[in-house]
């Protein structure tokens, strides 16, 4: 499956297909960036699980011009919504983290993304990262 496949038949919510689509995939953008609040639960069977509760970080303006805040985000890890989603049908696919993030110390976990909303944990080195919204940080790519 190519590229352009996926985004033509496959994704909601894209913002900029020249910006987003390229040899090796999809880059998706960050919509929301959620910081942990209390610990979660996982049991064997399902019955006791509980997610973790979050709460969303809120980006600040960088400068004034700036179109799009920023997350200015410490050391830690963070659960990220990306602005794309993939519709109902679409086959199994590979989220990665994009060059550009991995330039800065941080990564999404690898995930294998169904239909429905994309999300992923993101992880930040000791000494932080800014991330300004609907930046590309992950990079969305067919499994075959």
């Amino acid at each position: 499956m190519k590229s352009e496949e996926i985004f033509e038949q496959w994704l909601e919510n894209a913002v900029q297909r020249d910006k987003q689509v390229d040899a090796r995939g999809v880059h998706l953008t960050v919509a929301e960036v959620l910081s942990g609040h209390s610990r979660g639960r996982v049991d064997f069977g399902g019955s006791e699980l509980q997610p973790a509760s979050t709460h969303p970080v809120e980006p600040a303006e960088h400068k004034p011009s700036d179109r799009y805040a920023w997350w200015r985000l410490d050391g830690g890890t963070y659960i990220v919504r990306f602005n794309e989603r993939l519709k109902e049908g679409a086959p199994p696919m590979l989220l990665v983290s994009s060059e550009g993030l991995l330039a800065c110390g941080c990564g999404v976990a690898p995930t294998i993304c169904a239909a429905g909303e994309v999300r992923s944990v993101l992880t930040v080195p000791s000494w932080g990262v800014s991330i300004k919204q609907n930046a590309r940080i992950a990079l969305l790519r067919p499994l075959a």
